[in-house]
Formats: C-alpha cells, structure tokens, sequence
C-alpha cells in the first residue's frame, strides 16, 4: 500500500557537506539515507523557458527500509514527505 500526502507532511533534513540529503527526522524518528534513486525539480510555468523551478522532488531509500518521496520548496525551503511505499 502507498501512503500519499498531497499537502505533505513536514520533515526535518540533515544534509551532507556537499548538500546532498543525509537523514531526515519524520514521525518522531530520524531516517538515514541510504540511496537517493532520483532527483527532480519542476516548474510551474513549465512553458516559460526563463521561469525558475519552484519544486524539487527526491525519491529515496532510508537505511531503515523505506521507499518515499519528499518535497523541497525551492521558494520558501520547507521540506515535506509526499508520498510513501510500502
């Protein structure tokens, strides 16, 4: 079963030194970052050549065994959990 979150649930992250994602606290837990499988940013003018991206998406795998996606708003730097797979 997949859990979906489309407002998204705030995370804490910790980050590596060179800004990649190291370990995130959700659910009153910290999950460390085993593999990043993808990274993505999207646009909300996507037809506008000059308009600057406003999301970034990172799917992940945390030691601990889970699979989820999490939102980074590049405008206001929060950091959310969108969806994850069980």
């Amino acid at each position: 079963m997949t859990r979906l979150w489309p407002a998204g649930a705030p995370v804490q992250m910790a980050f590596r030194p060179d800004g990649m994602p190291q370990a995130f606290l959700w659910a009153g837990a910290w999950h460390p970052v085993a593999t990043i499988a993808n990274r993505w940013r999207v646009r909300a003018s996507w037809w506008a050549p000059d308009a600057e991206a406003w999301q970034e998406y990172v799917k992940l795998t945390t030691a601990d065994g889970l699979l989820c996606v999490l939102a980074h708003d590049l405008q206001g730097s929060a950091w959310r959990m969108i969806r994850l797979y069980d």
